[in-house]
C-alpha cells in the first residue's frame, strides 16, 4: 500500500526542511518515502508518494497534530492524502 500526499505551500525550501526534519516520526509510523515532487512552476505544490507498512499507524501518523499542515514550519496552507494501491 502506498500513501500519496499533496500540499500548498508558501514556501517550497522551508516546507522541504520541515518535511526531512519529520523523518524519525515517519519511520516509527511504517513510512518510507519513495519519492518527493515540486510543482514545476511557482514552488507552492509538493507531493510525496510513501510506502505503507501499516495503515493503523500510518493514520496514527496523519493524525498526530495533523502530521500534514501542523509540522510545515508554517508554510502548509491546504494539504490531502490518499491511501492507494497497485490495480
Amino acid at each position: 500500500m502506498q500513501l500519496i500526499c499533496h500540499f500548498t505551500v508558501s514556501d517550497f525550501d522551508r516546507w522541504r526542511s520541515a518535511w526531512d526534519a519529520d523523518h524519525e516520526a515517519r519511520t516509527q509510523a511504517g513510512l518510507t518515502v519513495l519519492q518527493l515532487w515540486r510543482g514545476p512552476d511557482d514552488g507552492t505544490r509538493a507531493h510525496a508518494l510513501l510506502s505503507v507498512n501499516n495503515r493503523a499507524h500510518a493514520q496514527a501518523w496523519i493524525d498526530r497534530s495533523d502530521a500534514l499542515s501542523g509540522d510545515d514550519a508554517g508554510t502548509v496552507s491546504d494539504s490531502s492524502y490518499h491511501f492507494v494501491t497497485t490495480a
